[in-house]
């Protein structure tokens, strides 16, 4: 009798253990799959993001078990109901196929938390439409509107696979594109997202190893007129790279329409082509403090082209930004010990304020330059204070020039110097450049040796410039532009050579003429223009004898 009992409570605890390990998962998965399509439904809706929108999906299927519940879902889609307000970020989202694995729903129900082992997502578009991203901007929590979502306390996710995904974010009132991005594959692990990423501007997620490739991203902006294109772009988290293979900047319209449809002056810019890498590149430093920090920054075969129309009306009213506080204003903390730049291509075009029949251009060739220390993080300034530009390049592909400048990042007046030299230099193939700026162009001559040193802030700029020429003969032109020169003109240049401007230097007993440097600077042009003006104050010294007095009033009176 008393085994018989014991039979019976065996018997018992057998099918109390069967009923615990296959009964409570079948009673469960029952649940589960006749009620799928709304579970998962409130699953997404519930969070704030996804808050007023409807989700079909194609075949859905639900297997629980104790350690956790596997999700396999197919042609999912994802679209906001009529009524959802203009306020709103309105999301199309279609995806072929999802699976999840490893769902605890005790972390869920009792956390408010997702727990995954992971995530597999495969062939997703989605489509946003949305307010202007300054009324989307995180504001203080006291003065966040309520949501209309519960968003989690947190995401967590231990292996992330992704393939095949694309974004596209549009403006609502416009319906043009702000953001797109085509072909993204990635594999991540420990990933984590919390509320408290959401509501923090700087912090993104943390994840421990992220890697994959990105096809081609757009960004649109400036009204929509211009585009950047980041085409192949990889990233490695425990390489601590990122590369870029082609760049592009395009301007949607052509560089007479784009400088029409502005008021002012306004430059024309095009990047062409040009590659991007970031060595040792901090990940974390980037997710969890939106802080772009790298220890090498490398663009290589840049082409970059520019234009302005002078025919329009100058801005006198701007003050473009001088090198210190143009770093200081990027909205992202900022640290790179070195950029490096091999092999580039900048030219200028310049339509004279006239009605000649052409622009004139200059270019610069053959780039090679360093600028050490970049940081506009307040922390690293007491270290980092001084920022280093040295650069080598041609002008017109012959000139040599050297290049070094130091800006001084702390110093309250943009303190910075400035030396550098240009070498057998044929005159005539800078009048592109010196025309527009002297209205005189070169006849003959050859610059054998040009050297200046240059100490100057935000207000002016003085120093010494030695500049050995031979064989110089200008002409005078005036604003005309394509024409040969009138009677006064020509009476003009004569005098000029004869009486005004050495032909050579040094002279013919060996006399060497240095020249004074002295320029202030015009506030309402960019730092480039200044750095010239410098050059050619010391220039126009050397030819035309002209002291720092002299240049003083000239600037003065400009």
């Amino acid at each position: 009798m008393k085994n018989k009992k014991w039979l019976i409570f065996l018997g018992i605890a057998v099918l109390l253990i069967l009923f615990v390990l296959e009964g409570i998962p079948f009673a469960v998965n029952l649940y589960l799959n006749k009620n799928a399509d709304k579970i998962v439904s409130d699953l997404i809706t519930r969070t704030d993001d996804f808050s007023g929108h409807h989700v079909r999906f194609g075949n859905i299927k639900l297997d629980y078990d104790y350690r956790g519940t596997y999700l396999e879902l197919d042609s999912v889609a994802i679209f906001p109901a009529e009524d959802v307000a203009e306020s709103k970020v309105k999301i199309n989202l279609l995806a072929d196929r999802i699976l999840l694995s490893g769902f605890l729903w005790k972390s869920l129900l009792l956390d408010n938390t997702i727990v995954l082992d992971s995530a597999e997502l495969r062939h997703v578009r989605i489509h946003s439409l949305s307010p202007s991203l300054d009324s989307l901007e995180l504001k203080d929590k006291k003065k966040t509107q309520p949501k209309s979502g519960k968003d989690y306390k947190s995401i967590q996710v231990s292996h992330i696979d992704i393939s095949d995904f694309s974004i596209e974010n549009r403006d609502v009132v416009t319906d043009s594109a702000r953001l797109e991005l085509e072909n993204l594959n990635l594999i991540a692990t420990n990933f984590n997202i919390t509320k408290n990423d959401l509501e923090e501007q700087d912090a993104l997620f943390s994840v421990e190893d992220i890697k994959g490739r990105i096809g081609h991203s757009y960004i649109h902006f400036n009204e929509y007129r211009n585009v950047l294109h980041a085409e192949d772009i990889q990233f490695d988290k425990e390489k601590r790279s990122l590369e870029v293979q082609h760049v592009r900047l395009d301007n949607k319209l052509d560089k007479y329409a784009y400088t029409r449809s502005f008021a002012k002056e306004t430059d024309w810019i095009e990047l062409i082509e040009g590659k991007v890498k970031l060595a040792n590149m901090d990940y974390d430093a980037y997710f969890r403090k939106n802080l772009i920090e790298s220890e090498k920054l490398i663009i290589s075969d840049m082409v970059i082209n520019v234009f302005r129309d002078k025919r329009k009306p100058d801005d006198n009213r701007k003050r473009p930004k001088m090198i210190n506080e143009i770093i200081r204003s990027i909205p992202k903390d900022l640290h790179v010990d070195l950029i490096q730049l091999e092999n580039g291509y900048v030219s200028y075009e310049e339509r004279p304020d006239n009605e000649g029949p052409k622009a004139g251009t200059i270019f610069f060739d053959q780039i090679d330059a360093k600028i050490i220390n970049i940081t506009n993080v307040s922390e690293m300034l007491e270290m980092h204070n001084k920022l280093t530009l040295e650069a080598t390049a041609r002008i017109m592909g012959k000139g040599n020039v050297q290049l070094k400048v130091a800006y001084f990042l702390q110093d309250s007046t943009g303190k910075f110097t400035m030396d550098g030299s240009i070498h057998d230099m044929e005159l005539t193939a800078i009048n592109p450049m010196l025309r527009p700026a002297t209205q005189v162009e070169a006849r003959s001559g050859e610059i054998d040796e040009l050297t200046f040193d240059i100490t100057a802030d935000d207000i002016e700029g003085s120093g010494e410039l030695i500049m050995k020429y031979h064989d110089l003969a200008i002409d005078i032109r005036g604003k005309s532009y394509g024409d040969g020169q009138n009677i006064f003109q020509k009476i003009g240049s004569f005098l000029t050579n004869k009486l005004v401007i050495r032909s050579e230097n040094p002279g013919p007993k060996g006399e060497l003429k240095k020249g004074v440097i002295y320029f202030k600077r015009d506030q309402s042009k960019f730092i480039f223009n200044y750095w010239w003006k410098l050059v050619l104050s010391g220039m126009r010294s050397t030819l035309t004898g002209e002291d720092e007095e002299a240049l003083r009033k000239r600037s003065d009176k400009q």
